[in-house]
């Protein structure tokens, strides 16, 4: 059933003449007519009765029409409300992030989209890099921010900027005076990294051509503020991501460069490539790039 015809019983209930009730409805009287007489038809009752003098509800019209009126009001207003997210970023967004970014990405983000699209409504969640690609792909997520490359059918991706890793050495560690380090200075170390599943994980071994296996990787640990704090105990030294490469969080950390050229990891944002675009997506990925190259390269 069409709506239109539904919009043209209402007008001419309320109006009981046919001219009046076109006019409101921007058509012509003809146009109208047909439009209810279709609507009877497949209700298969008569609304209205037609007389020299007039227009009169029959007793069905009396019965189904004011039942109609609230539904297309909440038509209306669902149409008005879908229209206005179109006209500006509003509504909610889920948004997966890699552990080793979240913490020093995304309340920046917060803050910058409470300025910028304050209608948003910001899901945030925390989930290593597969994880968050088969939720991206079922739906469960609407944008990821993680670090490529990822090639997965059906998933588009948006290069950033590139972020670079820093060697974490205790305060008095022998390395600490050093203004830039080598790889093979690092392999003599005793090593903590990330527990399988994290790409960092991945990217700071292969940078030392190390095993997970070798003796001198001493730890894994789930989350990199665990491995950096047992960094600062003493326990070995690590890899930190620029944005995490901060002494004001990790007072007891010396934070060394590498000697070039610096390893480093290309930072971006997923999403489906069927997915609709919205303003709300434009607005987040938006926030994302600003607070990162300003993060990353900081």
């Amino acid at each position: 059933m069409e709506l239109q015809p539904l919009r043209y019983a209402v007008l001419l209930a309320q109006e009981l003449h046919f001219g009046k009730a076109a006019q409101r409805a921007n058509v012509t009287q003809p146009t109208l007519s047909q439009g209810i007489k279709k609507l009877e038809g497949e209700l298969g009752a008569v609304l209205f009765e037609r007389a020299r003098r007039g227009v009169r509800l029959t007793a069905s019209g009396k019965r189904f029409l004011p039942k109609i009126v609230p539904v297309l009001d909440r038509l209306a207003g669902a149409v008005d409300s879908l229209k206005g997210e179109a006209r500006e970023a509003s509504g909610p967004i889920r948004v997966g992030v890699i552990p080793t970014l979240c913490p020093y990405l995304m309340p920046g983000v917060v803050m910058e989209l409470k300025k910028s699209a304050p209608k948003i409504s910001l899901a945030i969640h925390e989930e290593t890099t597969s994880v968050l690609v088969d939720h991206l792909k079922s739906g469960q997520l609407d944008l990821g921010v993680l670090a490529l490359p990822i090639v997965e059918r059906g998933v588009s991706t948006l290069s950033i900027c590139k972020e670079t890793f820093y060697l974490a050495v205790p305060r008095r560690h022998r390395l600490a005076g050093k203004k830039r380090v080598t790889p093979e200075e690092v392999a003599r170390e005793r090593v903590l990294i990330l527990q399988e599943g994290h790409c960092f994980r991945r990217q700071s071994l292969a940078y030392c051509k190390l095993s997970a296996r070798d003796p001198r990787v001493i730890f894994q640990g789930s989350s990199l503020s665990s491995v950096l704090n047992l960094t600062a105990a003493g326990e070995g030294v690590t890899f930190a991501p620029r944005m995490a490469a901060d002494h004001r969080l990790y007072p007891g950390i010396r934070f060394v460069r590498f000697a070039d050229p610096e390893p480093a990891r290309e930072l971006g944002i997923i999403w489906r490539s069927t997915s609709a675009w919205s303003r709300a997506h434009e607005a987040v990925t938006d926030a994302v790039k600003k607070v990162l190259r300003e993060r990353a390269a900081g």
